[in-house]
């Protein structure tokens, strides 16, 4: 009995390659269910391999994330391969996941046109996030290294890697700040000109203020402090992040005054910074400008802060905003992305219609030369003996020159399949060369 039925397969025109994509991800998963199912950099070699090792699977391409796995395969026999995945890479990690919902099975072009809207952005949970195209790049890469991608699989990783470095130079689909650490990080940059110099003070060690703390941090910041009533999560967020002062949470006001930037993520039910704690602050440090981001709900800091002169304070509500408006410029980055996709997908779809096409180039190329050295040889006692090396340099160029476009012609004509035979009818290609 097979694992589970696949779903009904599309038809595959004549230029579209076999392929079978076989995924889940956090729309059709949860996070407990996307654990079981995800693998570490150091397993997806051993997986390729169980793969190759069944015979029915003649390529494959493991795209683990936490968000996502995915398995793309060249099949040699379609609903074989599919069954063969099902179960080494899914049910044996989660049998309750070939209920349904929970994967997605596209075929052919189908998955093509997936691995490049993986590779764009489009398909991940933050519209345009950027690290879905180097974890694309790291799956072709571990394809690769263990010999699992060859020929439709290599081209087809190439194209997404293409289409997702286009996406990002040529669209805004990656612009701008869609997450609270990041929105921190576009805030300051509009203030300080200078991130490295830039003095930044994080009160809180929980998960949103280590959040923004690697995120400044991986933008350049070098100069963070980090208070938090607990001194062992702060401690905690040191070892995470490394070269972070901790100071005492009772002499959070020097630190204040010293601070550039000032984002606070507590749990406190009640302000942590004060207005009169902050009026002191800004008196030790006239003239200088204050950047403050209060990301606690209640509010961790006081309203009546903002209106102390050179101090600037956004708080949870400016931020969604701010990253809404970026979402929403991302969005209508959408239809283009789509454009360059269709691109990417049609240089595919071409390279794939030049493989089809070799084999019959190939056979035109070698029965030209075949009745050209026949030609030559019948015609070398018509030429003087110094002349016979010209003549061939001469013949070979010729049929070279002759069959150039034609067969260029072939290797990219959308109605290949019927050209291919017209061709082969008309140079009588396959028949005894002695006819």
């Amino acid at each position: 009995m097979p694992i589970s039925e696949p779903p009904t397969e599309p038809g595959r025109s004549g230029n579209s390659p076999a392929l079978i994509l076989v995924g889940t991800d956090f729309r059709r998963a949860d996070l407990d269910l996307r654990d079981r199912v995800a693998f570490s950099p150091e397993e997806i070699p051993d997986a390729l391999v169980h793969l190759l090792a069944r015979a029915e699977i003649a390529e494959a391409c493991l795209l683990s994330t936490c968000n996502r796995t995915e398995i793309y395969v060249h099949p040699r026999d379609e609903e074989a391969a599919y069954q063969a995945v099902v179960e080494l890479i899914f049910k044996r990690r989660a049998p309750e996941i070939h209920r349904q919902g929970r994967l997605y099975v596209h075929w052919h072009e189908e998955a093509a046109v997936h691995l490049l809207s993986v590779a764009s952005g489009l398909e991940s949970m933050i519209l345009g996030e950027p690290e879905i195209l180097g974890q694309v790049k790291q799956a072709a890469a571990a394809a690769e290294a263990v010999g699992a991608s060859s020929t439709v699989l290599r081209q087809l990783l190439r194209s997404a890697v293409v289409a997702g470095r286009r996406a990002r130079q040529e669209t805004s689909v990656a612009a701008g700040a869609v997450s609270f650490g990041y929105g921190v990080v576009e805030l300051a940059r509009s203030i300080f000109s200078n991130l490295e110099s830039t003095r930044v003070l994080v009160l809180g060690a929980g998960e949103m203020a280590l959040q923004v703390a690697r995120n400044l941090r991986e933008r350049g910041a070098g100069r963070l402090t980090v208070t938090n009533r607990s001194r062992g999560r702060a401690e905690n967020l040191r070892e995470q992040l490394g070269n972070i002062a901790v100071v005492p949470f009772e002499e959070r006001g020097d630190a204040l005054s010293a601070a550039d930037l000032v984002v606070v993520s507590t749990g406190a039910d009640e302000p942590v910074v004060t207005h009169p704690m902050m009026r002191q602050a800004m008196a030790r440090r006239p003239g200088r400008p204050l950047l403050m981001v209060d990301l606690g709900v209640p509010r961790n800091v006081e309203p009546e802060v903002r209106k102390l002169e050179n101090l600037f304070l956004h708080d949870i509500d400016s931020m969604k905003a701010l990253v809404e408006r970026n979402l929403e410029r991302r969005r209508e980055e959408i239809p283009r992305v789509e454009r360059i996709i269709e691109e990417e997908l049609q240089h595919f779809r071409q390279w794939h219609r030049s493989l089809e096409a070799e084999p019959l180039v190939a056979e035109l190329q070698r029965k030209a030369e075949l009745l050209r050295i026949q030609e030559v040889e019948s015609a070398r006692q018509h030429f003087p003996a110094e002349t016979h090396a010209q003549l061939d340099r001469l013949t070979r160029s010729l049929v070279r020159k002759l069959l150039h476009h034609p067969s260029t012609r072939l290797r990219r004509d959308e109605q290949a399949p019927g050209h291919l035979e017209l061709v082969r009818e008309l140079f009588q290609l396959g028949e005894d060369d002695d006819d």
